[in-house]
């Protein structure tokens, strides 16, 4: 089934849904409308959302087909007039998620008992008590009724038998009444017949042979595959001493001393506005990315450390504002390399717990490998990130709708695209919060980074690029 192009608008009373359906045949079309839940079908699209808030199916729905556009038109009453349902341009958070097992609240293993609260110890004996006093009632019953259907089971076989006697004319007399009608053949006696002796001897064998298999635990070596991924041989405190080394050897001062010397062009990259700079009420989706949000499958997420999740954000952001300014708001083929390279989430799957720590390594990693290194510069961009977040989810999600779409038409980068810009497109629309984007924006604001911070000796470079350059003035004026 193809998820159709789709836009909703609201008013006081009605939810409208304006579906994009070329070539159907309207009198196929299915709608179903219950509570909060909208479905919409016909040949070859399908679509189903969950709104905020209810929806009335009677009928006042009404719905209406455009041949010349190719568009559904359906108009769906809100429960509670006036009510305004948030979030409609969040176009894959409305999509329905698929049905997931739910997590139980309480720990899967529990403790029923203990010893220092005796109340609890009397009550938890009560109800046990009480619990096997019903099994017990249980068993007894059953243990009855059991004998009762031997009994007439015994009873049922017996009077076949005389049927079958009295038809085949069988002397009933030799039939004993008194021997079960399943017994056991051998005994266990040994007697002069040579098939009980070999039995007897069987059983012998097959009481001091020992049954149960043996026990060993496995080495770790064998319950791990053999074949592995980098990052799985890996953890996060390893990953991260390997950034930090690489970073250390990439590190070139006589590269940082020429940005810093010659820094008239990156003068002027820094002096120029983008787009964020100021707050602007024009967050409308483009219909590009409107698409890309339809194409995304809303999911739901178990996450454990909500704060990684956060500073991960800055590290996207931080990345993408260097760009921003060093390509002058234009996206070029080396983007998504760049992109890739300062984010330490991405090159390093890096997971931050501060925002020393995530700062620090986006500014080393701005000093290290892109083409322009320097510290107004990175210092610049952190002030971009800033104005991102304060504008909301929104403009972030604009970002990371515009990266996500980057990384996807990369040969090589898509797979970037793949582990974190799609989940992060999801969570943004989802999870994300505006009261903590706030909060972070707060905080990054008055967090500044120093040069020693980086743990490379920038203020000495300069001050030695500094004295040459004077030294060399005085011999020309001298000259």
């Amino acid at each position: 089934m193809i998820t159709p192009n789709f836009t909703i608008t609201q008013d006081f009373k009605f939810i409208t849904i304006i579906i994009k359906t070329p070539y159907i045949k309207v009198s196929d079309v299915e709608l179903y409308c219950e509570g909060p839940d909208f479905s919409f079908y016909v040949k070859p699209y399908y679509l189903r959302l969950h709104f905020p808030g209810n929806l009335v199916d009677d009928d006042r729905v009404n719905a209406s087909y455009d041949i010349s556009s190719g568009e559904m038109n359906i108009k769906i009453p809100k429960e509670t007039p006036g009510e305004e349902f948030s979030d409609l341009d969040l176009l894959t958070k409305l999509l329905a998620p698929k049905s997931v097992k739910k997590v139980p609240e309480k720990p899967l293993i529990e403790i029923i008992d203990d010893n220092n609260d005796e109340n609890n110890n009397q009550e938890n004996d009560n109800e046990l008590e009480e619990l096997f006093g019903k099994e017990d009632d249980r068993q007894k019953s059953y243990k009855n009724n059991n004998d009762f259907l031997i009994r007439e089971l015994n009873n049922d076989v017996n009077n076949e038998v005389n049927d079958v006697n009295d038809v085949n004319d069988v002397n009933v007399n030799d039939v004993n009444d008194n021997k079960p009608l399943i017994q056991e053949l051998f005994d266990g006696k040994i007697n002069d017949d040579k098939e009980a002796k070999r039995l007897y001897k069987l059983l012998e064998e097959a009481d001091a042979y020992n049954w149960e298999l043996p026990q060993q635990i496995p080495n770790e070596k064998e319950l791990l595959p053999i074949a592995k991924y980098d990052p799985e041989r890996s953890t996060p405190e390893s990953r991260r001493q390997d950034r930090i080394n690489a970073e250390n050897s990439k590190f070139d001062p006589d590269h940082y001393i020429a940005d810093f010397m010659c820094a008239e062009e990156i003068k002027n990259l820094i002096k120029s506005k983008n787009v964020w700079w100021k707050r602007s009420s024009d967050l409308n989706f483009t219909e590009e990315e409107n698409t890309i949000m339809r194409n995304l499958t809303n999911k739901q997420y178990l996450i454990e450390n909500v704060g990684s999740i956060y500073y991960g954000l800055i590290d996207l952001l931080f990345a993408y504002s260097y760009n921003y300014r060093v390509f002058e708001g234009e996206n070029t083929v080396e983007s998504p390399w760049m992109i890739g390279k300062i984010s330490p989430t991405i090159s390093c799957l890096e997971q931050f717990n501060s925002i020393e720590e995530t700062m620090k390594a986006l500014y080393r990693r701005s000093l290290a490998y892109p083409w322009y290194r320097n510290y107004k510069l990175a210092k610049k961009c952190q002030e971009d990130v800033y104005d991102l977040l304060k504008l909301g989810k929104r403009a972030i999600l604009k970002v990371l709708l515009e990266l996500k779409d980057l990384f996807d038409h990369h040969d090589i980068y898509y797979v970037y695209s793949k582990i974190w810009l799609d989940d992060y497109c999801i969570w943004c629309q989802t999870k994300a919060s505006d009261k903590i984007i706030r909060s972070l924006a707060h905080k990054l604001h008055h967090h500044k980074v120093l040069k020693s911070d980086t743990g490379w000796h920038l203020e000495e470079y300069e001050h030695l690029a500094l004295e040459d350059a004077q030294e060399k003035q005085a011999m020309d004026l001298n000259s």
